[in-house]
């Protein structure tokens, strides 16, 4: 395992030197809680290190997702026009998500990252909930088992996930798998709305690291850590 910088100093810190790679993460967040955000700075860092990125996304098309990365001050253009960042949206016609349409493009999405391993180095599922809320505990357990022989060959595989959509038993699975689980958070601080970025669990760190970050997505700055003082959730 080696870390990767995201160029934020006391967020570095707070993760044991920096984003472990490889590893399995998942990331917990309400709606607007700045999951993309927070998953695309650590794509883009990766990215930077000169690794090579694939993004499965149920929430945007391939120019959405792009504008979103630039919109927080992060310009993944020449990387996507380069071929090392590849997006995949996923969307079902009308929204209108089943549990036979869940179930099969959560082994179409598991299928397609096992081909294609030779051809990335970090994956991020944004998001996971829409793949696996009406999966039977089996097929999910199946899932993370093959996710983590990914991680094995020198992968590293994001999950983000709304809470609401997955059974406890599924979040449980996934923080008992995962070599980092992080919560994301809404809270406000001195009349400003920002995150709390609660690290969970952190497995294989080094140095010292904090608990709780709490992280500002600015468009005119982009992702940057404040100071604790005065904070309410």
């Amino acid at each position: 395992m080696k870390f990767i910088s995201l160029q934020i100093k006391d967020l570095d810190d707070s993760l044991g030197g920096g984003f472990p790679h490889p590893s399995l993460v998942s990331i917990e967040g309400d709606y607007g809680t700045g999951k993309t955000a927070f998953t695309q700075h650590i794509i883009y860092s990766m990215l930077k290190a000169g690794l090579r990125a694939y993004v499965i996304t149920s929430e945007s098309t391939v120019r959405e997702y792009l504008r979103k990365m630039r919109s927080i001050k992060l310009d993944p253009i020449p990387y996507y026009v380069g071929g090392r960042l590849e997006i995949y949206p996923l969307h079902v016609k009308g929204g209108q998500w089943s549990k036979f349409l869940s179930s099969l493009f959560l082994k179409v999405a598991r299928c397609f990252l096992e081909l294609y391993k030779n051809y990335y180095d970090v994956v991020v599922i944004d998001s996971l909930s829409v793949l696996a809320m009406d999966t039977s505990a089996n097929e999910f357990l199946t899932f993370v088992t093959r996710m983590k022989n990914l991680v094995s060959d020198g992968k590293t595989i994001i999950l983000t996930f709304h809470p609401n959509f997955l059974p406890e038993k599924i979040i449980m699975k996934l923080k008992a798998s995962s070599d980092l689980y992080l919560v994301l958070s809404n809270a406000r601080m001195a009349g400003v709305s920002i995150k709390l970025l609660k690290i969970v669990k952190l497995w294989g760190t080094i140095g010292e690291r904090k608990d709780i970050v709490s992280l500002e997505i600015n468009p005119h700055v982009g992702l940057r850590v404040l100071p604790l003082g005065g904070v309410k959730i």
